[in-house]
């Protein structure tokens, strides 16, 4: 039996006050793994770091927020905000809440580590009744598949499946699977924003397929992660399953009760 997560965060709009909260959460967090700031130490005010960081307490919020999702920080209520158990640096947050998640991988993770990608196929199909339906598109119509094996710092991280209708994206270059954003490319092309993300994270196992593109050990853990985007205008662009290592990435889940 397998147990699923969903996420279905909504994007809002990209303003360039968003480098800057990724900016301050940075540098917050590497504060925090240089142990400036050790597990239990509380942390100074939003109202102390915004006047630090030079920016409004908006911003400060934003960057103080991904730092609770991400697991580095807890907020007591009337107390503040404190470190709480810190994560390994060299492991990631799958779907972890932020606006950048619904981005694509490229964009997410861009600010802290090197992403790269190794293009394995890139070819057109006529879409099955199951591709059909998650794509809201008819049967034996026109497919881009396109199978990535992503990477982190070099190392290979998880595999990625595409599934994105021709009448949407004409033609997608091979030099951008292989060295940009095929997202940003998307938005350019269609010059529509991406606005929606809804997906699936379930435990699964590497077959000897997946595992020898990422060149680990058959058998081995993985989150299977199936996902539905689509443009502000509703358009379902995009339908993706990407294999992630368990032992790279990491699923973060925090409730607040009132």
């Amino acid at each position: 039996m397998s147990i699923l997560f969903e996420n279905t965060p909504q994007h809002e709009e990209v303003t360039p006050m968003v480098a800057r909260y990724i900016d301050i959460k940075n540098s917050l967090k590497q504060a925090i793994l240089n142990k400036e700031y050790r597990v239990g130490d509380k942390i100074p005010s939003e109202r102390e770091l915004a006047v630090r960081y030079e920016v409004t307490r908006v911003t400060l919020q934003k960057a103080m927020h991904m730092l609770e999702q991400e697991g580095f920080i807890e907020r007591i209520h009337g107390k503040g905000m404190y470190v709480t158990k810190v994560i390994e640096d060299n492991v990631y947050l799958l779907n972890n809440g932020t606006s950048d998640s619904i981005l694509g991988f490229s964009r997410e993770f861009k600010d802290n580590v090197k992403v790269s990608s190794r293009l394995i196929s890139l070819k057109t199909l006529k879409a099955d009744d199951y591709i059909a339906g998650q794509l809201d598109i008819d049967e034996n119509d026109d497919v881009h598949f396109i199978r990535r094996v992503r990477l982190v710092d070099n190392i290979p991280v998880l595999v990625e499946d595409s599934y994105i209708p021709c009448a949407v994206v004409d033609i997608i270059p091979e030099y951008i699977l292989q060295n940009a954003s095929l997202y940003e490319f998307i938005e350019n092309k269609v010059g529509r924003k991406i606005k929606f993300y809804n997906s699936v994270i379930e435990a699964s196992l590497f077959d000897d397929t997946l595992s020898a593109l990422l060149e680990s050990e058959s058998g081995l853990p993985m989150l299977k992660v199936s996902g539905i985007t689509k443009l502000e205008d509703g358009k379902t662009f995009n339908y993706s399953i990407s294999y992630n290592r368990a032992d790279k990435f990491k699923i973060k889940n925090s409730w607040v009760g009132k």
